[in-house]
């Protein structure tokens, strides 16, 4: 995955500096997105991303003073890239049928499954309690979850119904994300298409309740 920073680079000492400096914050958040397509984010050192990155551990820590703050980097291209999220499950505004709720799971599935390696990663860190990443988590579950709120508030669920839309909305989409990253694991019980029928089913039908 290709990392688009914007703006100014930013120097550890506070340095705002050129170009040229930016394509080398670029290569090195680059460089730990490749690194984290192979092995786990906690066996990722300093030096490694420096290697893959053609330059030395002295230049990444002009520009970062850990390996989390790149991570940091490359969520928040995950995080502008995860509003694309939100504007492709727009048309679930008419959720009530299979084929609509199919088409939401199936786009945060591939969402998931394209950023899964940088994803897994902000979920460790956010299982350790690190702040940075459950906010990353959260604002990746809202960009999620904001088609289906919105869904629900048209289909008049907030005016029948004592639970409210975005709470229905959370849970649904921390259901969704959950099966998303561990959907290789359910081969053990069924095809990946059962999983999402069923997950599409779960959509329908709570919906319907509510």
């Amino acid at each position: 995955m290709t990392i688009n920073t914007t703006g100014p680079a930013v120097a550890v000492d506070g340095r705002i500096v050129g170009d040229r400096a930016l394509a080398t914050r670029q290569r090195l958040a680059d460089a730990l997105s490749h690194l984290l397509s192979s092995q786990p984010f906690r066996d990722i050192k300093v030096i490694d991303i420096a290697r893959q990155a053609g330059t030395s551990p002295a230049t990444f820590y002009q520009y970062f003073s850990s390996v989390e703050d790149a991570l940091q980097l490359v969520a928040h291209h995950v995080i502008q890239e995860s509003s694309q999220l939100t504007s492709d499950t727009a048309g679930a505004e008419g959720i009530g049928g299979m084929t609509d709720a199919r088409q939401v799971v199936d786009r945060l599935f591939g969402f998931w499954q394209t950023h899964q390696a940088v994803i897994r990663a902000i979920d460790a860190k956010a299982a350790e309690g690190d702040e940075r990443f459950v906010e990353v988590r959260n604002q990746l579950l809202s960009a999620a979850g904001t088609p289906l709120d919105r869904a629900m508030e048209r289909q008049g669920l907030s005016a029948r119904s004592a639970m409210r839309p975005r709470v229905l909305a959370g849970a649904l989409v921390t259901l969704l994300a959950s099966a998303a990253t561990h959907e290789s694991g359910f081969a053990a019980w069924g095809t990946r298409d059962e999983l999402r029928d069923c997950l599409a089913s779960l959509l329908v039908n709570c919906i319907k309740a509510a």
